[in-house]
């Protein structure tokens, strides 16, 4: 995952994304990344991840997209109901809050599968002019 970071941090500079923009996508992609490893299963396992970055504007604001593609179990995060907040600690478990937070810190997701792969695309946006 580390190394993931350090071309992630490297793509976004030579793309002048924002830090605020990085560090959101690191997120996203550090928890994507453990759950590939944790529930991608064997074939997840034996491939690698495919990453690429891409960044734009339209209308005035810019965007930052990270695609990933891993070879692990169909599974599409977007079909997955976010699982209610337990109201007092006693009433919390560990682990399960992963997608929730991709969602809120991603303006966007995408998935597909094709060719025998998860593809899921994150995407930032921010104005231009700020």
């Amino acid at each position: 995952m580390r190394l993931a970071s350090e071309w992630l941090e490297q793509a976004c500079g030579e793309l002048d994304v924002p830090a605020e923009q990085v560090l959101r996508l690191d997120l996203c992609l550090n928890e994507v990344l453990a759950n590939i490893i944790a529930h991608g299963g064997p074939s997840a396992r034996e491939a690698p991840v495919i990453l690429s970055l891409d960044a734009g504007s339209d209308g005035g604001d810019s965007y930052a997209t990270l695609s990933l593609a891993d070879a692990g179990t169909p599974f599409n995060p977007l079909m997955v109901n976010a699982r209610p907040q337990a109201r007092t600690l006693a009433d919390a478990t560990p682990g399960g809050l992963g997608l929730t937070m991709i969602a809120n810190y991603s303006d966007r997701l995408g998935y597909a599968f094709r060719d025998g792969r998860n593809h899921l695309d994150l995407t930032v946006r921010w104005n231009a002019s700020s």
